[in-house]
């Protein structure tokens, strides 16, 4: 009996602790039960949130050469995540288009189609921030765009141009001397190079970039930007010109800067090739490899291709497509992707010492003579051959060493490019001051006439300026070339002495022959001081040309003015 009651003793024990666990349980597992719930409905909700439902969105990016397979690998790291930007699945695709070739698509007057080599983009990574300054309708440009590569310009040269240059120590500024004079490179130890070949073609962004520095150099603007009142000065002017037009005797240039950089490499005549120079990334050299050329980073603020991302805004770019194009622009720039952009030869921040770009409008406004396609030239050379010209200057007379020059220029010219030589003094024909040497055609027919003309001049008395400029002007609106740039280039050493005619009266006359459907400039090359010196800028400022004063005929200053208003 007493063992059946502690029985019934323990039994009642035990009972309450069993009841409190069986409800700690219960509880416990509500609640597990209802975090498992409420993940598995976030869940869903993001899997729903997923799926879609707007549909697949390609988001085109176009982007240069130069850069495009490092943009290529990001997407695809990018496509990987699987994106979705309001409700549509995202998948980049990135096409290789060289910079100029987009500038052109985004800068056609009607811009309610994509014209461009490439599928339409939404966004657009060029070489270089230079390229958004050339675009004819800047609100194609949605918001700022921030860089996400960066390489520094340098000139790509053959190794024994690379030495002349360093021991010369060669900056940015020294560029146009070196280009403009054709026995430049000999003073650098490099007999039988004649003068530097820098090419510059307006399509390569490196052009624009090298111009840039080359400003900022000339102007003494440091690390820059190049201002509009800097831009605007005649060195600044004459020295872009110069390089342009030394440019373009070159001949026909590939068609991107990587294309020259090739035929550079593959040239076996080094001083006597089409080009000596190409400027390209370091990138782009390194990436190259070539045997026997180098990179020359001349020295001065150098010149960086920064790969700017931008957003694209135009009527092809829908709302998700824009914001797709932003998402993936931030992407770009994150950390997460520096492996990918050094793994490709560039740097994810500008080095020290780089050139700050100009603004848009000062940087197309100086830039145009090396970015905008020229047109050949048809100029009438009216040459001063007075008695001051006999004069001695450097070993020579002054008449030897201008016919000496112009003789080189016109053999380095183009064939198609249109030139004459008129000649004045006093009384070179009958009454008339001037005389025609060689009537103004094709270089490829009167090339020799002019060598002939230029070999037999011989000095006359006086300087009839006024009116020989006024006939030869006129004659050139008359027998206006078309689709050409049209102008008659003044060479003199000395003032006007016919007092038959005022400077008044002479600017007068010059503007009651011109014709704005026949534009003909006057470019004026004065060697020396001349007292007639403001009424020669009047005449080239009211014709749209230039005014360049040289101390003498003889240095490398008067070959570069030829060669800037000839070329």
């Amino acid at each position: 009996m007493g063992q059946h009651r502690d029985e019934e003793r323990l039994r009642g024990v035990s009972r309450g602790p069993v009841i409190a666990a069986v409800s700690v349980l219960v509880v416990i597992l509500a609640i597990v039960g209802w975090f498992q719930l409420r993940d598995r409905i976030s869940d869903q909700g993001v899997a729903a949130a997923q799926t879609c439902v707007e549909g697949e969105v390609v988001l085109d990016v176009a982007a240069d050469p130069d850069v495009a397979a490092t943009v290529r690998a990001v997407a695809d790291r990018y496509n990987a995540t699987a994106p979705v930007v309001r409700d549509h699945c995202v998948q980049v695709s990135v096409a290789d288009a060289p910079s100029d070739a987009v500038v052109t698509g985004l800068s056609q007057p009607d811009l309610s189609e994509w014209t461009g080599p490439v599928s339409a983009p939404a966004l657009w990574v060029p070489q270089s921030s230079m390229a958004i300054t050339r675009l004819t309708h800047p609100e194609v440009v949605s918001g700022v765009s921030k860089s996400v590569a960066y390489s520094p310009v340098v000139l790509a040269v053959p190794d024994a141009l690379r030495d002349g240059l360093t021991r010369a120590r060669i900056g940015w500024q020294d560029l146009p001397r070196l280009q403009g004079d054709p026995k430049s490179l000999p003073e650098l130890g490099l007999p039988g190079w004649g003068g530097l070949k820098l090419a510059l073609a307006p399509a390569w962004e490196s052009s624009a970039l090298t111009g840039d520095s080359v400003a900022a150099a000339v102007a003494g603007a440091g690390t820059g930007p190049v201002t509009a009142e800097q831009a605007q000065s005649p060195a600044v002017t004459s020295a872009l010109t110069t390089l342009a037009r030394g440019s373009r005797v070159l001949g026909d240039l590939p068609p991107t800067a990587a294309d020259g950089l090739t035929a550079l490499a593959a040239q076996t005549d080094l001083a006597g090739g089409q080009f000596h120079a190409v400027p390209v990334t370091q990138q782009q050299l390194d990436a190259l490899d070539a045997t026997d050329v180098s990179g020359y980073a001349p020295a001065g603020a150098a010149p960086v291709a920064d790969h700017p991302a931008v957003v694209v805004a135009a009527p092809w770019v829908d709302e998700t497509r824009s914001r797709a194009a932003a998402q993936f622009a931030e992407y770009l720039r994150a950390p997460e992707q520096y492996d990918i952009v050094t793994g490709a030869g560039f740097t994810t921040t500008a080095p020290g010492g780089t050139l700050v770009p100009s603004d848009p409008a000062t940087a197309s406004a100086m830039l145009a003579p090396i970015t905008a396609t020229a047109s050949t030239r048809s100029t009438t050379v009216l040459l001063d051959v007075s008695a001051s010209m006999t004069q001695t200057d450097g070993g020579a007379t002054k008449l030897a060493n201008v016919t000496g020059a112009l003789a080189e220029q016109i053999d380095a010219a183009p064939d198609d490019s249109e030139v004459g030589l008129w000649l004045y003094s006093r009384g070179l024909d009958g009454n008339r001051p001037y005389r025609v040497a060689v009537a103004t055609g094709p270089l490829s027919e009167n090339r020799d006439d002019l060598e002939g003309a230029l070999g037999s001049v011989r000095a006359g008395t006086a300087t009839s300026t006024y009116t020989s400029v006024i006939t030869a002007y006129d004659t050139a609106v008359s027998e206006y070339s078309d689709g050409r740039t049209n102008s008659v280039l003044l060479v003199t050493d000395g003032p006007n002495d016919d007092t038959s005619i005022t400077s008044a009266q002479f600017l007068r006359a010059v503007s009651e022959a011109s014709d704005p459907g026949r534009p003909v400039q006057i470019d004026v090359i004065a060697v020396g001081e001349n007292s007639d010196a403001a009424t020669l800028q009047k005449l080239a400022d009211q014709t749209g040309g230039t005014m360049r004063t040289v101390p003498g005929s003889s240095g490398p200053d008067f070959a570069q003015a030829l060669q800037s208003t000839l070329g």
